[in-house]
């Protein structure tokens, strides 16, 4: 079975800690796609979610000190029922509350990806980084970043910009699909993080081609999108993507530019 009608078929449940400022775009991307999103805030239901769920995202874009519990004992279940976890050190580099929230869940919990932008994942590879906020201003090659974090963690690497890029034991995948306005809406990183949390969930084992599919995907999608406007701009951008993800189907990805797989 192609990997967009398993999804669909399956509708994986993912647990979604994330940012508060996207919870609905996500949702409704998931949605679209064939997922099933909860986006959970209660930590005493963690190991219920954790016992039907296909995955879980961790997005750090908005925690506080309740929602780091919160995070780590919902990781923590997800550690002991084999789920997979992906976890996105959103403005990682912009404080020092977000450094070491992140350093701490990291150290504390095995998870399956690390995902962020250029500017954040330069930072958490240890580099010097000029991030500000949780946009990216690098222009450092993102196959380097990655090669950087996966080196550092030894877990698994996605790094998002013009050209993304995933490393793993195996080496480095790069992908040159997508549209720049991917970078003009809120939440656009926020909903690959969660999306590719629904296409490993329905693998058995971590897949780099399962992430290198979503990637491609939402890219994808994000092209299509694109070239349905007369007048491409970010608020219409927004509901043809949502569009895009329900309608499209597996024959997308015959159109992916990934180089390294």
């Amino acid at each position: 079975m192609k990997r967009i009608e398993k999804l669909r078929t399956e509708s994986p449940l993912v647990v979604c800690i994330t940012n508060d400022v996207v919870k609905n775009f996500t949702a409704n991307g998931m949605l679209a796609i064939g997922a099933s999103p909860i986006m959970s805030g209660e930590i005493s239901e963690a190991e219920d979610l954790m016992n039907v769920a296909s995955a879980l995202v961790v997005n750090i874009g908005t925690a506080d000190h309740a929602k780091v519990a919160l995070m780590h004992g919902i990781m923590s279940a997800a550690n002991e029922k084999g789920k997979p976890i992906i976890f996105d050190p959103v403005g990682y580099g912009a404080s020092s509350f977000r450094v070491n929230t992140t350093e701490d869940l990291l150290s504390r919990h095995e998870v399956s990806l690390i995902k962020g932008n250029g500017g954040e994942m330069l930072a958490l590879s240890g580099a010097k980084s000029s991030l500000k906020g949780v946009d990216s201003t690098e222009q450092t090659d993102t196959a380097e970043i990655a090669k950087a974090v996966y080196n550092r963690f030894n877990v698994p690497a996605l790094v998002t910009g013009k050209v993304d890029a995933l490393a793993t034991e195996d080496g480095v995948i790069t992908m040159f699909n997508g549209h720049s306005l991917q970078g003009k809406i809120t939440g656009s990183g926020c909903l690959l993080g969660a999306l590719t949390a629904a296409f490993i969930g329905i693998e058995d084992d971590f897949s780099a081609e399962a992430v290198v599919d979503a990637v491609s995907y939402y890219n994808l999608c994000a092209e299509c999108a694109a070239a349905q406007m007369n007048r491409p701009a970010p608020g219409n951008f927004i509901s043809h993507l949502i569009d895009e993800l329900y309608l499209s189907e597996d024959a997308l990805l015959l159109d992916r530019n990934v180089k390294g797989l």
